[in-house]
């Protein structure tokens, strides 16, 4: 089995937490830390909530406290989607854990210059760490050899009608992350609302492992599910999770995107140019953003189910 190491930038809410819990159970997957940055709730919370998350998953990785706000815009939070505390006010208790000394931005430059080995950049989150460690390395971006991202959406937002949350969040560093040479995928809300989805028997399932990981992800996924009165929740960080594990469960195109920073009403937006004859004109620029299109249902919901229910 290949095992590929990877680092995880996050702005830990439900969905986020959901995501944690499937990568630190996957047998494919060694996560050698995880970067926090202020998004769905204040940066207090987040790394609280991503130490909580890690001790859940029965796992020891480090937790690095990065940005928080945004480069250059007051910090809008999404607790009204989170609950105040980011994790559904279920009240889980406070982590034995601490956080690592070292400030997010500089664990990634110094992880990224330093390694022998490659190691995939997971990010669910505004890409604030991201810009931050770009701007300080700009070598950094020949040095990390792919990007998957819960970034975007092909036609909408969910924060406004144009822009996706963790884009809107910081356009400014959306921008020069887009704009990087690094090898990126972008999981957008469109093919997460169709594929990433999970049902009322995927939960019924998770519940039934008295793991501590499978009774944080169910209650979680019931929480959500009773906000929103819906037979299915379609977690977008957990969806995109899922693609960094395996990629073939995902349908996938080369895409130009651009990163809307000055629209009134399009602030946030990624711009995803599909013409079908944009190859005739000359001098447009090229295709930078593997833009995942559709998710395989199925597959999706028996990675997540199965990853969780095996004791390893």
């Amino acid at each position: 089995m290949h095992i590929r190491n990877v680092i995880i930038d996050c702005d830990t809410g439900v969905d986020d937490a959901l995501a944690l819990l499937l990568a630190l159970r996957s047998p494919t997957l060694d996560v050698i830390g995880i970067t926090c940055v202020a998004g769905n709730v204040d940066i207090d919370k987040v790394v609280r909530n991503t130490l909580v998350t890690v001790e859940h998953a029965g796992k020891k990785v480090p937790v690095y406290r990065g940005a928080s706000g945004p480069l250059l815009c007051p910090l809008e939070t999404a607790a009204y989607a989170h609950g105040q505390d980011g994790l559904g006010n279920i009240g889980f208790p406070p982590p034995s854990g601490r956080e690592a000394a070292e400030h997010a931005v500089d664990f990634l430059v110094e992880t990224y210059m330093q390694a022998t080995q490659p190691v995939l950049l997971i990010t669910q989150a505004p890409l604030t760490n991201i810009a931050l460690a770009l701007l300080k390395e700009p070598r950094l971006a020949e040095r990390i050899p792919a990007m998957v991202m819960m970034a975007g959406g092909i036609d909408g937002g969910n924060v406004t009608a144009a822009a996706e949350f963790n884009v809107w969040v910081d356009p400014e560093a959306a921008d020069i992350v887009f704009r990087s040479p690094i090898p990126k995928t972008m999981v957008a809300l469109d093919p997460i609302r169709e594929g990433g989805t999970l049902e009322e028997s995927d939960i019924a399932a998770i519940e039934q492992s008295g793991a501590p990981w499978c009774q944080m992800a169910a209650r979680l996924a019931r929480w959500q599910m009773g906000r929103r009165w819906a037979a299915k929740i379609s977690p977008p960080d957990l969806a995109a999770m899922a693609v960094a594990i395996d990629p073939s469960i995902a349908q996938s195109e080369m895409y130009h995107v651009a990163i809307e920073t000055q629209g009134r009403h399009t602030r946030g937006m990624t711009v995803v140019d599909r013409r079908p004859f944009r190859r005739l004109r000359e001098g447009l620029p090229e295709p930078n953003v593997n833009t995942v299109t559709a998710i395989d249902n199925l597959r999706f919901r028996r990675l997540v189910t199965d990853t969780w229910r095996v004791q390893q």
